[in-house]
């Protein structure tokens, strides 16, 4: 574990209880109205929110389908909380990279503002296309800031900071990470201070 997931593991950890009512639990409720809206699901499909918090994201994606729920994250306090919470979901301890999951066995994976504490983002998008399944989709919800944010927060706060962020990304960055990756039909857009991102992975695609 690096010195980023070190310190977003002690954030967390420490807000997991007041995480609703805190201003990061307030700011990153659109990016959950934003997944929930886009994410396309179906009965039967396996779901896995990665970076999944107290489980919100989750929870509310299982209400749309008859699905197979999983969602991880580094901080044992909001994988307690996520379990107390949602019975009917399955919550582990798990870092964004490597994932613990096998070979094309997720048809959809979620990430709710929180690709910027990845300390690997192609090694993240690399392993979206290991596990999911052909026609699999990673949909995606990052925070927005404009060029000059983004160069202040990436080369002056994050340096300094202890929050376990490590970068605020453009569009064309996060769509070149899972084009690299070797997904297709990637989309992304804007919506407020919610940059969102999907890409699929089709039957021709490896692995």
């Amino acid at each position: 574990m690096g010195k980023k997931e070190e310190q977003s593991k002690e954030v967390y950890n420490r807000m997991a209880r007041e995480y609703d009512s805190s201003q990061e639990g307030k700011y990153t409720r659109p990016h959950k109205t934003e997944l929930v809206k886009q994410v396309e699901i179906k009965d039967g499909d396996a779901i896995l929110d990665v970076a999944c918090g107290n489980g919100v994201l989750l929870n509310e994606l299982s209400k749309k389908a008859r699905v197979v729920a999983a969602g991880t994250d580094i901080s044992k306090n909001m994988v307690a909380i996520a379990r107390d919470r949602y019975p009917n979901c399955v919550f582990a301890e798990g870092s964004s990279f490597p994932l613990d999951f096998p070979d094309k066995s997720r048809d959809v994976i979620t990430v709710s503002c929180a690709f910027h504490h990845f300390e690997n983002p192609q090694g993240f998008a690399n392993e979206c296309m290991r596990v999911l399944k052909a026609k699999g989709a990673v949909y995606m919800a990052e925070p927005y800031f404009s060029p000059m944010v983004r160069w202040i927060a990436n080369y002056i706060v994050f340096p300094l900071s202890h929050s376990g962020d490590v970068k605020v990304y453009s569009q064309k960055e996060l769509y070149d990470y899972f084009e690299k990756a070797g997904f297709s039909e990637i989309e992304t857009y804007i919506k407020g201070t919610v940059l969102f991102v999907s890409a699929k992975k089709l039957l021709n695609e490896n692995p």
